[in-house]
């Protein structure tokens, strides 16, 4: 294998990674009732239910639905955020900000409002601002630990090496699988060796 393709074979499979990663859940065995046994049980969140009609056959449906609750006298911080999440899915990153910075200015230490705006930081190149997002969602709710490889990221495109191989071993014993452990071992072992490829891998 030339050079080259083994560059490309090494920023493809740091994208698949960093997918895996993003997609992980984050809370643990104590994570609420699903929406379905909400359902079945008579006390259904109408959040999670928007957010289910915004999957299935009438997506619209759902977003006027969040929409209604994240406008209401008293607004669903919820509801913000999730419009805010299907912002970023959609592509619309400067209203997905508003719909978080939103959610934090009716309540400062949402978790996760704090955790997608440090995700949308680190995905616009804003790294500083990244890290500072990941460190308080982290500092609040342990069950955030994918944040010890998103701060590693940010501190590697920053240049921070240290700092990046401190946060990439502290999350090894955190990695879901074999395979992921493995790839983050090989950003370790290039770190160690002064390589460099480049924060999309």
């Amino acid at each position: 294998m030339n050079r080259n393709s083994g560059i490309v074979l090494t920023i493809g499979l740091g994208v698949v990674l960093v997918a895996v990663i993003l997609w992980m859940p984050r809370k643990g065995v104590d994570a609420p009732e699903t929406p379905a046994m909400e359902a079945i049980s008579g006390d259904a969140d109408p959040v999670e239910l928007a957010v289910q009609k915004v999957s299935g056959e009438n997506p619209m449906e759902g977003i006027l639905e969040l929409r209604a609750l994240a406008e209401a006298e008293e607004p669903n911080v919820d509801a913000v955020v999730w419009l805010g999440i299907f912002g970023v899915q959609s592509g619309q990153f400067d209203k997905a900000r508003e719909r978080f910075s939103e959610a934090l200015a009716i309540e400062p230490a949402h978790t996760e409002a704090t955790w997608q705006l440090a995700l949308l930081d680190m995905e616009m190149g804003a790294y500083d601002r990244a890290v500072v997002g990941f460190e308080a969602v982290m500092a609040a709710d342990s069950a955030y630990a994918n944040g010890l490889f998103f701060t590693a990221r940010c501190y590697e495109a920053m240049g921070k090496t240290d700092a990046a191989l401190i946060r990439y071993n502290e999350y090894l014993p955190y990695a879901p699988d074999t395979v992921v452990a493995k790839r983050v071992q090989d950003f370790i072992t290039r770190l160690e060796s002064g390589t460099t490829v480049g924060t999309n891998e």
